[in-house]
């Protein structure tokens, strides 16, 4: 494992997967009450040739359950903007940190996740000051922060994948037709994924995001 010298304010728990001379970075970002574990057991499966260097943060909120929250919301799910916002300045410095001590470029690593780590992941790829990554992928949605969209301005020469669950019941289909139309709008090269199944991965996104991963070269 790589160790990074991490302030304490930005300090995240972290797994890196990842042997030989990886060309990318591939980072992931976990869903509502999962662990940095969850996202990274599937590389084996999403990189089986080792070109990516995986790493999976953890979200800095305990959930009780043995799992993690990237940020605190009310009951109806909306984002309390200041817990948000201090995760995504949190996670920029980390991966900036990241590169540095890999010596992998900012701007050609793969930014995604899974669920409530799908929105972070996607500001992180195009909100912050550092380089837009060349790929972003997400399974789940992009969300507003204090009735804000997220500006996807930056996105326009980054692909894009979304993977999207036919019968998912936390994120409806036509929410994430709606993001992949709002990425092409803006010139992006969207990759729309759309397997049946509920909220989760099914064996056919994983081969297609196999397939997605491997077009970066």
């Amino acid at each position: 494992m790589t160790n990074l010298d991490q302030s304490p304010e930005h300090k995240f728990e972290y797994r890196i997967e990842g042997v030989g001379k990886p060309r990318r970075l591939l980072v992931v970002l976990h869903g509502y009450g999962a662990t940095q574990h969850d996202l990274a057991a599937l590389k084996p499966r999403v990189d089986p040739d080792g070109h990516y260097l995986l790493v999976s943060p953890r979200g800095p909120i305990e959930t009780g359950n043995g799992g993690a929250s990237w940020y605190d919301f009310d009951q109806s799910w909306q984002v309390y903007p200041d817990s948000f916002n201090h995760t995504l300045h949190s996670l920029d410095i980390f991966v900036n940190t990241l590169c540095e001590d890999t010596g992998l470029e900012r701007g050609q690593a793969v930014f995604g996740g899974f669920s409530q780590g799908a929105g972070l992941a996607a500001w992180l790829s195009f909100s912050t000051k550092s380089p837009v990554p060349a790929g972003f992928w997400c399974n789940g949605t992009i969300i507003d922060v204090d009735g804000v969209s997220l500006d996807l301005t930056t996105a326009s020469n980054c692909k894009s994948l979304i993977l999207a669950s036919r019968q998912d019941q936390h994120v409806p289909l036509e929410r994430s037709r709606s993001q992949a139309r709002r990425l092409r709008e803006v010139g992006s090269d969207v990759t729309l994924s759309e397997h049946d199944g509920s909220h989760g991965f099914s064996q056919a996104m994983l081969g297609d995001m196999r397939q997605w991963l491997a077009s970066f070269g």
